[in-house]
């Protein structure tokens, strides 16, 4: 017969057995924990290398997929810069135009900036260089403690890891991301980085691809522009010869025209002397707009007086009448309205008998008039080889007024004598404000990162920057500031940079403030945008995500600079980064 066990033991061994069954859940739980967790990690990293796929896959370009990719892989790391950096001819990784940061931590941003532009990375030199040189991704936890880390007398503390891009054994550019506190190694990013890297390096062979396309593309379209080239030459040599022969047809018209008015007789065919003239002129039909020349500013009282000064000068009596108010300097082509005058004034001095002529002008608000007016017998067209329907010199005037936006009259005045009106379109000058253009830049753009970037850019070379966030501000600033170059960003909400052009375009004429170089920054520079930039007014463009050297050779290429200042040449400047 047993005997039962003391009370006291059964209670032990029932505590125990909850214990272990207290312990296996709890063990349980944790496994379940732990599967869970993996399985979110693999799935955001299944997601971060299909993202980073598609990046590849729809980039036009390598530094365009490196953009995006750092800006992903940046979020997805929680690191608070992302940042690239590429080889240059000596081997060394010097910083790119491609940065990426969180909005909370932009004087940061500043720090890493300052401490990398002048940086060049020759591996195995700092972190960049030893990522270059080993292929390996690496993470420094703690900068403060890291010995091949030159930036950490700028960058105090913080963490920074990094990864090499590579194509097939090349290195062709290093992305690293940067923390203003220490964080211990993510080894999971680790494992990833060299898969990433491979990935973002097949932008790269399509892009050497796409340039060796291109290149076979360039030389054959070489062939075909050389042929061109040579048709175009024939061409202007006949249209050359052309020009010459209309040149001495006119001469050899005016000149017959003064010397057959003179010697005509009572019994002579007016008919047959205006169709001598008719055929002289005939030849030069077509050619007058070729003739015109360009554009220059001057004032419509100089004109005339210089007008009157020259015939004085051959003995006629000619009187320049000037405008009350004197007239602001206008925009024409002064060679050929000279041209018109000098017909004007030469017949009013040979036929009219008038001991005096008069030359008047009168600025309206698109055109110019002019007034040549004689006080003799007066002569009217349909009874003189001067008629316009012919092939005399005022025939050519009234051409040359036509092609000048205008037109010739001529007509008996009421008091006696001829009055002979010329209108041509002609352009107001601008302010005497905007005669010298300033070296100051406007900078538009929509993203806080890129404004501060692109400042420093411009302050590297030499300039200083106002910075407005868009369109409509630009505007304000462009009212109140003469400035010498704008850079103006194309994609921006409520107004974007090609309606601000536009609208800026429109605020007043010729040579003033609206002729401010307004340049166009996209990252779009297919020759779609291109022309659509050029038709909303803007000179020229530049490409997103562009560097020191791009900016300061645009700069360049539209800033007159004072004698001593001019700007330095792009090379002697490290490449500095832009936001994209």
């Amino acid at each position: 017969m047993s005997v039962p066990a003391p009370p006291g033991d059964h209670v032990a061994r029932l505590e125990r057995q909850a214990a272990r069954e207290r312990t296996a859940r709890l063990e349980a739980e944790q496994i379940a924990e732990n599967q869970l967790r993996r399985a979110f990690e693999r799935s955001r990293e299944v997601e971060l290398l299909a993202a980073i796929a598609v990046i590849v896959n729809e980039s036009g370009d390598a530094l365009t997929a490196l953009g995006s990719a750092s800006r992903v892989l940046r979020r997805h790391c929680d690191f608070a810069v992302a940042h690239v950096l590429v080889p240059d001819e000596d081997g060394a990784f010097v910083t790119s135009d491609i940065w990426d940061a969180d909005p909370a931590q932009l004087d940061f941003l500043d720090r890493v900036v300052t401490a990398t532009l002048d940086e060049r990375f020759v591996p195995p030199r700092g972190l960049p260089g030893e990522v270059a040189g080993s292929h390996l991704a690496l993470w420094l936890p703690n900068l403060a403690l890291a010995a091949n880390y030159p930036r950490n007398t700028v960058i105090d503390g913080g963490s920074s890891w990094a990864f090499p891009v590579v194509t097939g054994i090349e290195v062709v550019a290093v992305m690293e991301f940067v923390h203003p506190v220490p964080r211990a190694a993510d080894e999971r990013m680790l494992q990833l980085a060299p898969s990433i890297g491979t990935q973002l390096g097949r932008a790269f062979e399509w892009q050497r691809l796409r340039e060796r396309q291109d290149a076979d593309r360039r030389r054959l379209e070489d062939v075909l522009a050389q042929r061109d080239d040579e048709i175009a030459a024939l061409r202007r040599g006949v249209r050359e010869a052309e020009d010459v022969r209309a040149v001495y047809a006119a001469f050899l018209a005016h000149e017959a025209r003064s010397a057959l008015g003179s010697a005509r007789g009572p019994g002579q065919d007016d008919g047959l002397l205006a169709g001598v003239l008719e055929t002289l002129v005939s030849v030069t039909d077509g050619t007058e707009r070729r003739l015109l020349g360009e554009r220059t500013r001057c004032a419509p009282d100089e004109l005339v007086r210089d007008v009157a000064r020259r015939w004085a000068g051959e003995g006629a009596h000619v009187v320049a009448v000037p405008e009350a108010p004197p007239a602001a300097a206008v925009s024409l082509h002064r060679p050929s309205l000279e041209r018109i005058l000098d017909e004007l004034v030469g017949n009013a001095v040979r036929h009219s008998g008038s001991a005096e002529v008069e030359l008047r002008a009168a600025t309206g608000p698109a055109e110019l008039t002019i007034e040549v007016r004689d006080r003799g017998r007066g002569y009217t067209w349909p009874g003189n080889v001067t008629r316009p329907s012919g092939g005399s010199g005022l025939a050519q005037a009234a051409r040359l007024a036509s092609a000048l936006g205008g037109e010739l009259t001529v007509a008996a005045a009421d008091d006696g004598g001829t009055r002979a009106t010329v209108r041509v379109a002609a352009r107001a000058g601008g302010p005497a404000a905007w005669t010298v253009r300033s070296q100051r830049v406007l900078l538009v753009d929509d993203n806080e990162i890129n404004r501060r970037l692109a400042a420093a850019m411009l302050g590297r070379i030499g300039l200083s920057a106002d910075v407005v966030d868009g369109g409509a501000s630009a505007l304000e600033a462009m009212r109140g500031t003469a400035y010498g170059l704008v850079l103006m960003d194309v994609q921006m909400p409520d107004m974007d940079g090609r309606e601000a052009t536009r609208a800026w375009r429109l605020t007043t004429d010729g040579a003033t403030a609206a002729d401010v170089p307004i340049v166009a920054v996209t990252a779009h520079v297919g020759q779609a945008e291109r022309d659509l930039c050029r038709d909303a007014g803007m000179v020229d463009y530049l490409s997103k995500p562009y560097g020191i050297d791009a900016l300061a050779d645009v700069a360049r290429r539209w800033l007159d600079r004072h004698p001593g200042a001019d700007l330095p040449p792009a090379g002697d400047q490290p490449p500095v980064a832009a936001s994209t």
